[in-house]
């Protein structure tokens, strides 16, 4: 008898703490959604391609509103173009209705090149219906509907824009001096000759 009182005690006991697991349930429906990680080759610090994607995953979960349905990925292409694998097939996913919203770590993980960049923003993203999210700039679409474009947003396009245009003055400075000072700059050497040990 005793042992049947104890036995029904702790089937309350675990009945209890299984509801206190339970996890909340998220009420709505919820936007299909594909996040899009682009890194490219010029770029040299800790960041890569798995940390952007593990930080949109992470961003996902946390929020109950969205479920992911692929993630895009651009590995080692520039931003100033829209020519990339990932970028087209996430964009054939969104013309086809099999994602709604589109999450990026930040604008110029998107793009570099700023009036296509705003061309995608205020035209096209809006006129398919599509919410996009830039987790670092803080920018969500849906809170621009029906507005005029964040000119925090704009600025930071124009930035991105900048740096594209800045990057490559550089590069050619340096190639510049490299062939006033004699050395070899032009790739792999012409079938037939070879490039001596002296660079010149």
């Amino acid at each position: 008898h005793k042992m049947a009182r104890k036995s029904r005690r702790n089937n309350n006991i675990i009945e209890k703490k299984q509801e206190m697991m339970t996890p909340e349930i998220i009420t709505g429906p919820q936007l299909e959604t594909g996040v899009y990680a682009r890194l490219s080759v010029e770029k040299d610090n800790e960041e890569t391609i798995q940390t952007q994607i593990e930080m949109l995953h992470q961003y996902v979960e946390e929020h109950g509103e969205y479920h992911l349905v692929d993630t895009y990925v651009d590995n080692g292409y520039t931003g100033t173009d829209f020519d990339r694998p990932g970028f087209i097939r996430m964009m054939e996913d969104v013309r086809t209705g099999k994602i709604q919203c589109i999450i990026v770590k930040d604008l110029s993980r998107f793009g570099r090149n700023y009036l296509e960049v705003g061309d995608y923003l205020e035209q096209i993203f809006p006129f398919l219906g599509v919410r996009f999210i830039s987790i670092s700039d803080h920018y969500d679409s849906i809170d621009y509907r029906g507005k005029s474009s964040d000119i925090e947003v704009q600025f930071k396009g124009l930035i991105a824009d900048f740096y594209v245009k800045d990057q490559s003055v550089k590069v050619k400075a340096a190639v510049g001096t490299k062939r006033k000072n004699g050395e070899y700059c032009c790739g792999s050497a012409p079938y037939g000759y070879r490039i001596n040990p002296e660079n010149k």
